[in-house]
């Protein structure tokens, strides 16, 4: 067991509350006037106290203004410059998207940042016109959302449709698609993304796709659209349909099939788009270190919650910053990245994609510099009655001591179940993603998975209202958006205050551990010795961590007891070749010890780990004559998913989307570096699939095919598995010499 770092926990809670000098109270919003007392008269009410805000953070606190942030939101929301077509949108180089830029420009300037500037990034151009579609035998024009591929021909495509179920390879077998629209079912929650039924679509010759989401995601109702990122070649015009229309299409059907006019009014240009990331700064005492705040702002629909109330929510933090007047001793930066939706064809990691590029190569300059990313996301809207916030693991006990002090923000009349402060590792949905991998200690606001759930899965907004025409401003709740306002922006300047970056690398040591179980790696064939060495480096790494963490939050606990702006100013100084090196160790673990499983962030070895566990199962199935469990209850898993599309697609198909995966076609962004080696394994994929209703059967083929791949990617496990133990050992060797 490794010892948990409680004198840690000690010293960093002691500098908070040193830092912590005086509470006052910070005013509710009153939201509905004086209540009328019984007769009918108009006594007020008396408001319950809110919680006491620590005196740093109070005037930043009482400066904040949710009416300015929403009345913003709204106008771009509802603002015809803003959207490119009838149902909204404003996606990666758009024209609605450079408007969007430009007025964020404006406001930023208005609100008296410095420097404002919009740094271009190169996308994929993806101008959404409005899409329809009028069919024989139906009353008027449907309309139609686009997805980001090319558009059809001027004057539109003439053809029959075709009802083609799911859109699997299975639902072709009795069908003719060549030169005809295609009709299809699809859930991208639980089943597959958009991008892989179009790619085997446009391998049938088929001219275009019409997807039908009827379960996953717009649940909210039946005339509700569905967009989200393509993930796959943007070669066959495809486009969302609402179920209510597609159901008026299918009864207009004649054994399948109804003669049609599709017009996708797409503008779409491969590498040959401009989106921009726009920011302004409040300049610090020393500009050597700066905190970041994001959002995005390019958007599907009108894009209420998804994210225009963010990125005005990050302005109205920077506004109560400069209204306050805070000066803080490190630069902040305000930024509102284009691009976070959809940014590249034929990736599978084709979002984020503006904020990729902006630290990576508008902003290489900006690794080691940022201490801190506070990204934000859907920030108005309760998903449940508790909150949390994602992070990478260095920043666990920093992130739970200060949630959990008296002096910080605390909801007012929301979130009953409190904020969870166990620890939740950045996930890849959002740009905090881009700048976690670039080195950047990152937060993002708590809106995707509902992590009290026996099996965590997402919240309901994403079945019901996510990526839909349903997010506008009537899921607008001002207590949230209030709360989160106050709360992350009180972080920042928490962040700001403490002269040294609050990294704990021993947060690293139950991801790692917890990465290795002793009966699992047995099991895969891995030998005490290895297992031994890598166990031995975590609990060195973890040592040496320990201690580096101490000397951090001794410089910020004597900065907490300084008395003078000279002390002070010294231990700054003090601080910035630790933090430079803290920097340095943090994206050194990042390069070497995250990794992806498709979407999930991983320890490396995991992934060949994985694979070797889930072979054996699914050989073991075999051996006993049970194909069904060995497709249905592993062999699947198998590649991180990856073997579910070989199972319902063509080979050419799946051959595609694992090509999307390892970066054949595109660049992987942020997943670059990440991705591993597939256990060679397809063919007997295929097999046990075309095989899945015989009894008895003989399966000494296909076993042989697993246990192949099974070497390879044992031996790929032991190679990854030393290279990660080296890691940790040189590590703690460069943090026992600070």
């Amino acid at each position: 067991m490794v010892k948990r770092n409680n004198n840690l926990r000690l010293a960093l809670t002691l500098a908070l509350m040193l830092a912590t000098l005086a509470f006052g109270f910070a005013g509710c919003k009153d939201q509905g006037g004086s209540s009328a007392a019984p007769g009918g008269s108009s006594a007020p009410v008396e408001e319950p106290e809110a919680a006491p805000v620590a005196e740093e953070y109070r005037a930043f606190v009482e400066a904040v203004d949710t009416d300015w942030a929403y009345d913003l939101a709204v106008e771009v929301c509802e603002g015809a410059d803003y959207q490119d077509n009838e149902l909204g949108d404003r996606q990666a180089g758009s024209d609605a998207e450079h408007r969007t830029a430009d007025k964020i420009a404006s406001v930023m300037e208005e609100i008296g940042l410095e420097g404002v500037t919009k740094d271009p990034v190169a996308v994929d151009r993806i101008q959404a016109n409005g899409s329809s579609v009028t069919v024989d035998g139906v009353e008027g024009e449907i309309v139609l959302h686009a997805y980001q591929t090319v558009g059809t021909p001027e004057g539109g495509l003439e053809a029959e449709i075709v009802d083609a179920g799911e859109g699997t390879i299975w639902d072709y077998e009795d069908l003719d698609v060549e030169g005809k629209i295609v009709l299809i079912d699809i859930d991208q929650w639980e089943n597959w993304w958009i991008g892989t039924p179009a790619t085997q679509a446009l391998e049938l010759g088929a001219a275009a796709l019409i997807a039908n989401n009827v379960s996953g995601f717009s649940e909210v109702a039946t005339d509700a659209y569905n967009a989200n990122d393509f993930c796959g070649p943007a070669d066959l015009p495809t486009v969302s349909i609402t179920q209510d229309d597609a159901a008026r299409i299918r009864e207009a059907m004649t054994d399948g099939v109804v003669g049609a006019k599709l017009v996708v009014g797409n503008d779409y240009s491969k590498g040959g788009g401009e989106s921009y990331n726009v920011y302004g700064r409040i300049p610090g005492k020393d500009s050597s270190e700066a905190i970041l705040f994001g959002a995005h702002y390019d958007a599907y629909f009108q894009g209420f919650q998804d994210d225009t109330i963010a990125w005005t929510g990050v302005l109205a933090i920077a506004k109560a910053m400069i209204d306050s007047g805070y000066t803080p001793q490190r630069d902040i930066i305000f930024m509102c990245h284009g691009a976070e939706e959809w940014g590249e064809a034929d990736t599978n990691y084709d979002w984020a994609i503006g904020s990729y590029r902006q630290i990576t190569e508008a902003h290489p300059d900006w690794q080691g510099k940022l201490v801190s990313f506070i990204n934000f996301e859907l920030s108005a809207y309760e998903f449940a009655d508790y909150t949390y916030t994602n992070s990478s693991p260095e920043s666990y006990g920093m992130l739970a001591m200060f949630t959990e002090a008296e002096g910080t923000p605390k909801p007012d009349g929301v979130y009953a179940g409190g904020i969870l402060t166990d620890g939740f590792q950045t996930y890849t949905y959002d740009d905090s993603f881009s700048y976690y991998v670039a080195g950047v200690p990152s937060f993002i606001n708590g809106m995707l998975l509902d992590v009290q759930a026996e099996e965590p899965d997402k919240f309901p907004f994403y079945y019901e209202i996510y990526h839909t025409n349903y997010d506008t401003k009537e899921t607008y709740n001002e207590a949230v958006f209030d709360w989160q306002l106050k709360f992350y922006g009180s972080l920042g300047i928490h962040i700001d205050l403490m002269p040294a970056v609050e990294l704990d690398f021993t947060g690293e040591t139950a991801r790692l551990t917890e990465a290795l179980d002793a009966d699992s790696a047995a099991a895969a064939g891995l030998t005490e010795e290895e297992i031994a060495a890598y166990t031995d480096a975590v609990a060195a790494f973890d040592e040496a961590a320990n201690t580096l963490a101490m000397k951090t939050a001794s410089i910020n606990e004597r900065y907490a007891q300084a008395e003078t702006d000279e002390e002070k100013a010294a231990l700054y100084e003090e601080a910035k070749p630790l933090n430079e090196a803290n920097l340095a160790l943090f994206k050194k673990t990042v390069d070497g010890l995250l990794g992806l499983e498709a979407e999930t962030p991983i320890v490396p070895h995991e992934w060949f780990l994985h694979n070797v566990l889930l072979i054996d199962e699914t050989v073991g199935y075999l051996e006993e004559g049970d194909v069904v469990s060995a497709a249905d209850e592993t062999g699947w898993q198998v590649n991180g998913g990856g073997e579910w599309y070989a199972m319902n697609f063509s080979e050419e198909t799946a051959a595609h989307g694992d090509g999307a995966y390892l970066g054949t076609y595109a660049s992987l962004n942020w997943g670059t570096g990440k991705t591993y080696e597939f256990a060679d394994v397809s063919d007997a994929t295929r097999s046990i699939t075309e095989r899945y209703e015989e009894e008895g059967g003989d399966y000494a083929a296909e076993i042989a095919i697993y246990t192949a791949a099974r070497e390879s990617q044992a031996a790929l496990l032991k190679a990854k598995l030393a290279e990660e133990a080296a890691l940790l050992e040189a590590l703690a060797e460069e943090m026992r010499a600070l």
